[in-house]
């Protein structure tokens, strides 16, 4: 009898810490899609800057999103656990370093070696990002998996517009382009996955909007070398993002 009690207690205690594991690591998680998606936002805004330096407001934005991409780099930190998690506890030592350097940009004259910067530090941040969220994952659910992919869709589109930025101003390096193209991709992979899913009529019609707004655009995209629309895609994609939010928020609903 002592021995049937001592299991049973044994593997409550397991699904408890398996339970606690499993929320802890949707946090981190949640934590990483956020400074993926800040990562390319950062860039973008500073991408944007250059081309027009007394934006004050855009300015005071890009503060303000350092300042959330360090609360998120905290809420990993205190999550983590010291004794797992190698990649993640190496990372979270980087990125201060990392953050010191992006504060600095706007304080230093804004010319072509700092715009590469800026799209350095975004890739490290994200790749941070990536390597952390490895190591977090679990076994998702079909819910949790669309809301991962209407999250990946909304950071591709700020990717996809930091480097039409970046070879918009800075033409000659051609990997800026070829960055560009590879985020397209994955967007329409991931819009053919989404169109899949079988929403409610008025969230349909949001999809639809996306799909149509994404067709147009993707071909202003490609055509960076002979039309220069930054602020016209820019606000596109912001529109877009809205959307995509409201498909966020429904898979959230239904977790």
């Amino acid at each position: 009898m002592k021995k049937v009690i001592y299991i049973c207690i044994t593997i409550l205690v397991v699904v408890q810490v398996g339970v606690a594991s499993t929320r802890g690591d949707v946090k981190i998680l949640e934590a990483t899609e956020n400074i993926q998606y800040l990562s390319q936002k950062i860039a973008t805004d500073y991408l944007i800057f250059y081309k027009n330096q007394d934006n004050i407001a855009l300015k005071k934005q890009l503060y303000k999103n350092i300042d959330n991409l360090q609360l998120h780099i905290k809420e990993i930190k205190d999550i983590a656990d010291d004794k797992n998690g190698i990649y993640t506890q190496n990372f979270l030592k980087y990125f201060p370093y990392i953050i010191e350097q992006i504060k600095k940009l706007p304080h230093k004259r804004i010319n072509i070696s700092n715009i590469e910067n800026s799209i350095k530090y975004s890739e490290i941040l994200l790749e941070g990002a990536k390597t952390i969220a490895k190591e977090h994952k679990y076994k998702f659910s079909k819910e949790e998996k669309m809301l991962m992919l209407s999250k990946e869709i909304i950071y591709l589109l700020k990717r996809a517009n930091k480097y039409y930025l970046a070879s918009d101003i800075n033409p000659n390096n051609p990997t800026h382009y070829e960055n560009m193209k590879q985020a397209i991709k994955d967007i329409n992979s991931r819009l053919i996955i989404m169109n899949s899913y079988n929403y409610p009529i008025k969230l349909d019609n949001k999809l639809n909007e996306i799909n149509d707004i994404w067709n147009r655009d993707k071909e202003f995209f490609y055509q960076v070398e002979e039309l220069s629309i930054p602020y016209i895609l820019s606000e596109s994609t912001e529109y877009m993002e809205d959307l995509l939010i409201r498909m966020e928020q429904y898979h959230k609903k239904n977790l």
